[in-house]
């Protein structure tokens, strides 16, 4: 608070006893005071009123000035009612009682909330892990009927599997004690594993995987990183290119400290030749439901999987970059901590 905003606060109240102190002093002078003596009683109460302000001043602005100064510094601004005083002005005082009053009841609605969503992730997470068992038992059942018929299930079945892995990683990603683990992997053995995984689906339609270097050792949790591969290798066979055939290649080398990743870091590269981004689209790929021009074209694109692969791997202090042009192809690029 500046001197010049309480002074445009009280203006009203400076202006009265202006007027007040010009009223005083022709009711002295009529009576026939001494002019010395009207000026010294102007002078007087002139003096009481700048004492008095300042002082009004002075006190509230150290109140609000750290009032402030605290809310700047919260990073949750609900605790504010728990961390200021109450002053020993009446105005301050009201504020105080209201800033307490709302403040518990925010406070406990943040609460209330809170154990709702955990509840609810609670129980996304255990759904999750029920169905998998039907899904299993429909897929071995499946395996005992071969057939054209039976084959066009079992995709669809990976679909599903696949949607609900999405939801239960969606709801890992942002809790803060996610399961994960940070361990050295081969990175040859990730690549390979979500190759596998998605295996029957690269060949259903065609796409074809390519392995480029990728002997060395990084630092990830190898079932997060499984699941956004899997992501990526879902984008790509998704967004194909249908009228040349399609390939999907994993290559690794030593990134450039020049790029601003430091030092230690080992780039993945996953690309395809798929059917590409569209340039004004790249900026927004990995906001949550952004499905682009794409999604447009392909009505089943949800707009969460480049979502979940960024909120993932920034939990595991991976790096993650897109580069794509239209109708020639996508790569994205994983800056991953070596040993």
């Amino acid at each position: 608070m500046s001197f010049s905003q309480y002074i445009k606060d009280r203006w009203f109240a400076l202006f009265t006893e202006l007027f007040i102190s010009f009223l005083a002093a022709a009711f002295l002078s009529v009576m026939g005071s001494p002019a010395p003596v009207t000026a010294a009683v102007v002078i007087l109460y002139f003096a009481g009123v700048l004492l008095s302000a300042g002082y009004d001043f002075l006190r509230k602005k150290r109140y609000y000035d750290e009032l402030s100064d605290t809310l700047e510094q919260l990073e949750e601004k609900s605790y504010l009612s728990e961390m200021i005083e109450e002053p020993e002005f009446l105005d301050g005082q009201i504020l105080y009682h209201v800033v307490r009053t709302n403040g518990k009841y925010l406070n406990d609605m943040i609460a209330k909330q809170r154990r709702e969503l955990e509840e609810y992730k609670s129980y996304v997470q255990t759904w999750v892990h029920e169905v998998k068992t039907p899904i299993a038992v429909e897929r071995l059942i499946l395996e005992n009927h071969k057939g054209e018929a039976v084959e066009g299930l079992a995709e669809e079945i990976d679909k599903i599997e696949k949607y609900v892995e999405q939801m239960l990683y969606y709801s890992k990603s942002a809790s803060v004690e996610s399961d994960y683990i940070i361990r050295p992997l081969s990175l040859k053995k990730l690549c390979m594993s979500a190759v596998q995984r998605n295996a029957r689906m690269m060949v259903a339609e065609g796409v074809s995987p390519k392995f480029g270097s990728l002997d060395c050792e990084v630092l990830a949790d190898i079932r997060w990183m499984e699941f956004v591969l899997g992501q990526i290798i879902t984008n790509a066979v998704k967004y194909r290119d249908k009228e040349r055939d399609s390939w999907l290649s994993f290559s690794a080398e030593q990134a450039d400290e020049k790029e601003g990743r430091g030092k230690n870091r080992i780039r993945l590269t996953v690309e395809d030749n798929g059917i590409g981004i569209a340039s004004q689209d790249i900026p927004r790929v990995f906001a949550k439901g952004f499905t682009g021009e794409n999604g447009r074209l392909f009505k089943k694109s949800t707009g969460m999987g480049l979502y979940l692969c960024r909120n993932l791997c920034e939990r595991m202090d991976i790096e993650m970059d897109i580069r794509s042009v239209k109708g020639e192809g996508t790569a994205v690029s994983f800056y991953l901590n070596t040993i």
